[in-house]
């Protein structure tokens, strides 16, 4: 579907604005065309206090003006004469330009500095840049969940569930097989396509990245407007959404050896204004490869090797990647810290591992199954120690797990329910059923809900941290995504 935005502002102010300056989007692909020119809105050939955003000479409409204004932080608008919107702040306080002469025209009687003072504080407004746009809230609180069995990935807003966009994630289409998403800074995902083709090979693992909003997508066919996906019933053949930013196709993996690509995680370098820089790193559970890809292009950049089977991810505060291994669900547990500066690796042996997170004094949490039962575990990787709650019975199996930066560790277990462990003392708070069996992955969105993906039951379910209340939302086929997917961990709890 062709789409010049989600029924919002934004996308708007970014089409005329590159059609004002000449520009198609092609031209400044992933950034935002700045067409705002610093001029004073007094008449006097003073400091600046507005801006005037520049039209061909036509018309304003007041309206479209006032909410560009409002995006770009002013709050006063006004078309003018020429046609342009002319956006201003509020009017001048006590010691501002209106102050006797001789007077501090940046301080008050009272000895305060106004607003007009010069200072660290007037430099940090000046350089103060206006909230990303988003259809989701200022956090971008996206949740992004693979449909492995249809080759897709759905992308729910988190603040009312609704699901604004569905894409294919390979070439390979129905036989992607994707898997894990991460989420980096500045919102934008990067999805994993594990074992195209499952036991019968279909093409090599790859990885994906899609931009969060339009303005980061890509006009490949320079028309100004963005070819993306706006729901369920709305997914574009492979190559033809413009928000899917690349494909990289993985070392080693070929159409007959996949590789089995999984651990995924964004490393929290990229500039999360902009969305530029920042790498992503995988690892294979076939071959033991960990590779280091360029988050702007998808180059591969750096590579490795570990001896314990890449099954999940997730990033620490210091810059590290973790791995859990593929072993871990038989009861022979390593996970392994890779330094992404040396490529050093340290092996630690943990009781129990499937799902991974790391919180914010850089402890190292997993979840899985024994030999008896299924267990949460907290290793502190600088004195080796582990605190482990242990569920007794083979009938549960903890998958994927999330720290929320509240006190509370969250699982999800394969019966349908969600488990809450203290993170002070990895100690049972509560247990609840959250719809069909086969939960497979847990994450925490930006208003502190829990949400679990029901593989057996085709959705994504919200749960609200202390009444319990669950909302189902559906998704795709198959559903089974279990790491950062909404980039809550990278976000506020490894780089808080």
């Amino acid at each position: 579907m062709t789409t010049r935005g989600r029924d919002g502002v934004w996308f708007r102010v970014l089409v005329a604005a590159w059609l004002w300056t000449g520009c198609s989007p092609a031209d400044n692909e992933g950034s935002v065309t700045d067409v705002r020119r610093d001029v004073p809105t007094d008449g006097s050939d003073g400091a600046s206090d507005g801006i005037v955003l520049e039209g061909d000479g036509g018309t304003c409409d007041p309206a479209d003006c006032a909410a560009r204004c409002a995006a770009a932080g002013f709050p006063r608008s006004e078309c003018t004469a020429e046609g342009s919107c002319s956006c201003s702040s509020d009017p001048p306080v006590d010691g501002g330009e209106d102050a006797p002469p001789g007077e501090d025209a940046g301080t008050a009687e009272d000895g305060a500095v106004g607003d007009d003072a010069e200072g660290p504080e007037d430099a940090a407004v000046e350089d103060a840049r206006p909230p990303l746009p988003s259809r989701c809230g200022e956090n971008r609180s996206y949740i992004w969940i693979a449909n492995s069995a249809e080759g897709t990935l759905s992308k729910l807003c988190t603040l009312d569930g609704v699901e604004v966009g569905r894409y294919v994630t390979s070439p390979l289409g129905a036989l992607g097989d994707p898997s894990r998403t991460s989420v980096n800074l500045h919102g934008d995902m990067v999805v994993t396509n594990r074992s195209p083709g499952g036991e019968t090979p279909a093409g090599p693992s790859s990885v994906t990245k899609f931009a969060a909003e339009l303005e980061d997508c890509i006009d490949r066919d320079g028309d100004t407007t963005i070819r993306t996906s706006t729901g369920a019933t709305d997914v574009l053949p492979w190559g033809e959404d413009e928000c899917m930013i690349w494909n990289t196709t993985l070392p080693d993996a070929g159409s007959t050896s996949p590789i089995g690509a999984r651990a995924t995680a964004w490393d929290g370098t990229e500039d999360s204004y902009t969305g530029l820089g920042g790498h992503v790193w995988i690892g294979a559970l076939d071959t033991g490869g960990v590779f280091k890809l360029d988050g702007d292009t998808g180059a591969v950049a750096g590579r490795t090797h570990v001896t314990n089977m890449p099954y999940g991810g997730a990033m620490d505060g210091a810059g590290n990647f973790w791995i859990v291994g593929g072993m871990c669900t038989v009861g022979s547990c390593r996970i392994v810290r890779v330094n992404t500066t040396t490529l050093a690796t340290t092996y630690f042996t943990v009781p129990c591992g499937y799902g991974i997170a790391v919180d914010a004094f850089d402890r190292v949490w997993t979840s899985g199954k024994t030999m008896t039962g299924s267990c949460v575990n907290r290793l502190n990787p600088s004195t080796g120690e582990n605190v482990t709650y242990t569920s007794p019975g083979l009938t549960k199996f903890y998958r994927g797990i999330a720290v929320d930066n509240a006190g509370s560790v969250w699982v999800a277990s394969t019966t349908g329910s969600v488990v809450q462990v203290r993170e002070a003392d990895v100690t049972f708070v509560h247990e609840q059923h959250v719809g069909p069996e086969a939960v497979v992955g847990v994450a925490i969105d930006f208003e502190g809900n829990v949400w679990a993906v029901s593989q057996g039951g085709n959705a994504a379910l919200k749960m609200h941290p202390a009444t319990y209340a669950v909302e189902s939302f559906a998704v795709g086929t198959g559903p089974y995504t279990y790491s950062d997917m909404t980039g809550y961990q990278l976000r506020t709890v490894i780089l808080r």
